[in-house]
């Protein structure tokens, strides 16, 4: 009869131990917790929030600078004071075609040339997921002209993270923010006011 000796075999504890490893990473993982998820949230977050802004910023200067005046007594678009215009939205007066055929992204028909559709085309992404949408209000000279978005839900730990670091990446002079705010608001001034700022303007 044949004898194994004592090593023969298969190693089966390390196996365990690595497919019980294997099996805690991908929890955490697909939870999205721990510091794998938070560090791709506030990637994420960073990167989409400070080129959206820029981008937008861009958009409505270049309206204020290309395409002439809105009645205001200056090239800025038009936006409500109340809740904010969606950016997607805005409508540029002045433009050397002043009426575009068709509807905007909240089905108003459009009277003027669309900021994102007119003479200088160019694509708005959507909103980073789990934010709302990004707003413009045009206050004028005195209350400040800013765009602003917010977390849908109570911020988490990585859009915190993300949008201070987002922040950082404008002057104090340019963006608002608030990380220790209840709605987690972020604020890009287009123009600042000469007086008191509109109070959309502000993060809290």
């Amino acid at each position: 009869m044949q004898r194994f000796s004592n090593d023969a075999g298969i190693a089966i504890g390390p196996i365990l131990f690595v497919i019980a490893l294997l099996g805690i990473i991908g929890v955490v993982l697909a939870s999205g917790f721990g510091d794998f998820g938070t560090a791709s949230i506030t990637d994420r977050v960073y990167a989409d929030v400070q080129s959206q802004a820029n981008l937008i910023r861009t958009k409505i200067n270049e309206c204020n600078l290309k395409y002439g005046t809105n009645g205001n007594g200056d090239g800025y678009p038009l936006g409500d004071t109340t809740s904010g215009t969606l950016v997607c939205a805005i409508q540029c007066e002045g433009d050397p075609s002043t009426s575009e055929s068709g509807t905007d992204c909240v089905g108003n028909t459009l009277t003027m040339q669309n900021i994102w559709s007119g003479q200088r085309p160019a694509s708005l992404p959507p909103p980073t997921g789990g934010f709302d949408a990004w707003r413009y209000v045009n206050d004028g000279a005195t209350h400040g002209r800013c765009i602003f978005t917010q977390p849908s839900s109570t911020p988490s730990q990585g859009i915190t993270a993300a949008l201070v670091k987002a922040a950082s990446k404008f002057s104090s002079q340019e963006a608002v923010y608030n990380s220790a705010g209840s709605t987690g608001r972020f604020v890009i001034w287009i123009t600042l006011p000469t007086g008191s700022p509109n109070s959309n303007c502000a993060s809290n």
